[in-house]
């Protein structure tokens, strides 16, 4: 009996050791904040210099805003935003929860944005500065100012050029009367918006996105 419970012992301790690096792996670092005022990394008060981890969530309180760098690449959020973060195969996504998020990417840095069924991200490999609006749960504004941009919403990709912006209104899968995966009831409509309307706003998130002192 006592041999018996040594073994079960000893057999509990290997497992223990097999599983501990497993649960133990720390969560991927995707990048570090650059500035940082009346915003949140995750739960926390984010700071300068902070890392920013696979999962993570970015938000900015009203007067708010959050520079990210990831790599290469840097993400700016403007007031009462939000974003979640996560490493993919390529490199990283953020998915836009709330508000305004603006991407500036070198030639070949790897990230894309997601807001509510949409994915965008560069056509090419090529320099990007884009804006990306949630209007509402089906409604977004995507901008272009360097670099062409590809949207993709189920089976279908858009392509928006450079020094454009379109308002993007997605029909919303609706469920499968005959079971399985959901269908979309109508294809989703692409209006193009006068740079105009946000060339002042989206000049101003720029300049304080690439050149702030820490850049």
């Amino acid at each position: 009996m006592r041999t018996l419970l040594r073994c079960c012992l000893i057999s509990a301790l290997i497992v223990s050791l097999v599983e501990a690096p497993v649960s133990g792996t720390p969560s991927k670092a995707l990048g570090v904040v650059t500035r940082a005022e009346r915003a949140l990394l995750s739960t926390a008060d984010a700071a300068n210099g902070a890392t920013v981890y696979d999962g993570d969530t970015l938000t900015t309180e009203k007067g708010g805003a959050l520079n990210v760098r990831l790599g290469a690449a840097q993400l700016y959020l403007l007031a009462d935003s939000g974003v979640a973060m996560h490493q993919t195969a390529a490199g990283a996504s953020a998915v836009l929860q709330r508000g305004t998020v603006v991407l500036a990417s070198v030639a070949g840095e790897a990230i894309e944005l997601h807001a509510s069924e949409a994915r965008i991200r560069p056509t090419a490999n090529q320099p990007t500065l884009a804006q990306v609006t949630l209007s509402g749960p089906y409604e977004l504004l995507v901008t272009s100012n360097r670099g062409q941009l590809d949207v993709t919403i189920g089976d279908e990709t858009h392509l928006v050029p450079e020094n454009t912006s379109y308002r993007v209104e997605i029909e919303p899968a609706v469920p499968n009367p005959q079971g399985g995966p959901p269908i979309r009831a109508a294809r989703s409509r692409f209006f193009i918006v006068a740079m105009s309307l946000i060339g002042a706003a989206t000049g101003i998130v720029v300049w304080r996105a690439l050149l702030s002192p820490s850049n």
